[in-house]
């Protein structure tokens, strides 16, 4: 069993408060091929450098075969195949960004889920963030936006970087919602648990529940996006293609919730609870003996979505 630091309520609280003042560093952890929101938020990201210090993405694992083979959708049915895809897509991405904005490295991260505590996966997502915890002056905010394997890896790899990080994590559903049955957390049910039961600052924000209220449309997309700039005529053309969306459906722009956190807290609403845990049956159960973390209960989400079409339509002025 992994001997974890015990963080002081005091240096908990400093490492998940973001800093409205100064530049604030941050990595992103993603699993870009899999949706579209992933590559919104990564772009929007970039498009704020006054703001966020974007200084690594790294691409987390997926598998996504529940459309089957013969599907319009890409069949993606090994977690190394997706990390692959998701790493090829964010440099697609910063293809379509202005060339005044820097590009951060981008590292390839895991090839399976983690199976085996005593046995955590090294690679180059997992190392590079160890590195960058450990030489960090001040907080590293991670956004994850994915099945959180490669944060889990790095944490039983090197157990001291909690000392120095603040994990935001897009998983899970809220505690009070019908079940918990989640893609990021289902994904890899080992490596969400290592985020509650760590101790790591952690900011929660549950998907059913809160951030389904990130909703938008196809219609909507094309219509803010379609003959804007290199990068918004790229979302235009592929959120048809985006999974999970059928006639007359919505579709919720969840990881863009990570993001919004960091450009201005005051959209979110936020409470202190004790880290659930993660039962067999996925469910949460609670003790109120357990350290606390940040959970996210409410988003102004107008402010997040004028925020996000606006950078991204005049990206080119940029």
């Amino acid at each position: 069993m992994t001997n974890w630091p015990k963080l002081s309520p005091s240096k908990r609280m400093e490492l998940m408060t973001i800093d409205t003042q100064e530049k604030v560093s941050i990595v992103i952890d993603s699993d870009t091929f899999n949706e579209i929101d992933d590559q919104i938020a990564i772009a929007w990201a970039m498009l704020h450098p006054e703001r966020i210090d974007l200084q690594a993405v790294y691409a987390a694992p997926f598998t996504n075969d529940m459309f089957g083979e013969g599907s319009s959708h890409t069949y993606v049915n090994s977690a190394e195949q997706g990390m692959s895809l998701s790493y090829d897509e964010i440099y697609r991405v910063f293809d379509k960004l202005p060339t005044s904005l820097s590009r951060p490295p981008v590292f390839k991260g895991s090839t399976t889920y983690l199976k085996d505590s005593n046995v955590p996966e090294k690679n180059q997502a997992v190392l590079d963030l160890i590195n960058r915890a450990r030489n960090s002056t001040k907080t590293l905010h991670i956004l994850a936006i994915a099945a959180p394997t490669n944060i889990a890896n790095a944490l039983l790899l090197a157990p001291d970087i909690i000392n120095n990080i603040h994990v935001i994590w897009l998983g899970g559903n809220s505690y009070d919602w019908q079940d918990n049955n989640e893609f990021n957390l289902m994904q890899d049910v080992m490596a969400s648990r290592i985020l509650f039961d760590s101790g790591v600052a952690l900011t929660h924000i549950p998907c059913f529940g809160v951030s389904n209220c990130m909703a938008t449309s196809v219609p909507e997309m094309q219509f803010y996006f379609d003959n804007t700039s290199k990068l918004g005529n790229y979302f235009s053309q592929i959120a048809p293609r985006c999974p999970w969306i059928g006639f007359g459906s919505r579709k919720v722009i969840w990881d863009i919730t990570t993001v919004g956190l960091i450009l201005d807290p005051s959209w979110y609403t936020i409470e202190l609870k004790t880290s659930p845990i993660i039962n067999d049956d996925l469910k949460w159960s609670f003790d109120n003996r357990r350290h606390f973390i940040s959970v996210v209960k409410y988003i102004e989400r107008d402010n997040l979505f004028q925020d996000m079409f606006r950078k991204i339509i005049d990206a080119d002025l940029e």
